[in-house]
């Protein structure tokens, strides 16, 4: 005959039985030896998913927990490099073609990034190609506006003091862009919210870490030995240096390539262009 305590555990098997059938779908035909496993096994499973959240939400290397929130971010890297380089007479602005996203999606090989604002001014650009594009729209405009008011073109000079004031116009909501204007014999270098500064070259966009320290010791010549030749710098010679620029950048930062736009400003004589392929992997 069954004890009263019996009976109470026999209710309690059964009981505990329909709950984790109930909950894990289970067959409700196992043993007090099965339930107990597979609570120790739900209970295993519960402390393994909170250690893996809690490791991805904080690695054992740091210290605090980051927080993640839904953040929306209106701006996107479109990668390419841009390059300019001043003479006496002259300065060539050059820039690669390809328009990319998170350095794998190649959106577009024949991007333009280089800009002929009028016939003496040139522009190159790069970053979020939708700011690139509204910068030359609004610089065109400007431009136009001064040559129906004076009856002349606007000069390298007073251009970049124009964008560097429509830059910092907008410094609350910038536009996310690496400027270089150049003209006869002079080149400007923009940071997005309008600082310029007047160089003999200048370099911008994704290459630039790879393009600068080129030109500082081929046109700069501050990396060069005291006895090192140092040649000067012709037209020729600036545009070889901006094609080797970009070959040797090409072969090591992925998101410039496909080929290179090279614009040439020289004194008494219009705007010529060169285009040179470059590898499209």
């Amino acid at each position: 005959m069954e004890t009263k305590s019996e009976k109470e555990r026999e209710f309690y098997v059964c009981h505990k039985k329909k709950l984790i059938s109930r909950e894990s779908k289970v067959s409700p035909i196992m043993s007090l030896y099965d339930v107990s496993v597979h609570e120790a096994g739900l209970t295993e499973m519960k402390h393994f998913d909170k250690a893996f959240r809690n490791a991805y939400i904080s690695p054992p290397w740091q210290t605090s927990k980051i927080t993640h929130h839904q953040r929306w971010n209106p701006y996107t890297i479109e990668g390419g490099s841009t390059l300019a380089i001043a003479g006496e007479n002259f300065a060539i602005v050059a820039t690669d073609t390809r328009m990319s996203q998170h350095e794998v999606n190649i959106m577009n090989r024949e991007a333009e990034k280089v800009h002929d604002l009028n016939k003496s001014i040139i522009l190159a650009t790069a970053g979020f190609y939708g700011d690139v594009l509204q910068l030359r729209r609004v610089l065109q405009a400007r431009l136009h506006k001064y040559r129906f008011d004076y009856r002349a073109d606007m000069t390298v000079d007073l251009c970049a003091e124009l964008l560097s004031r429509n830059l910092y116009y907008r410094r609350f909501f910038p536009y996310y862009t690496g400027a270089v204007l150049a003209g006869k014999g002079a080149v400007y270098s923009y940071d997005p919210i309008g600082c310029i500064e007047r160089l003999a070259y200048s370099s911008s966009g994704a290459g630039e870490s790879m393009i600068q320290p080129f030109l500082d010791n081929q046109v700069g010549h501050f990396t060069l030995g005291e006895k090192a030749d140092r040649p000067k710098l012709t037209i020729e010679r600036a545009i070889g240096l901006a094609k080797d620029a970009f070959k040797m950048t090409a072969e090591r930062e992925i998101s410039t390539g496909d080929s290179i736009r090279v614009h040439i400003a020289e004194a008494g004589k219009p705007i010529r262009k060169e285009f040179v392929k470059l590898r499209e992997d």
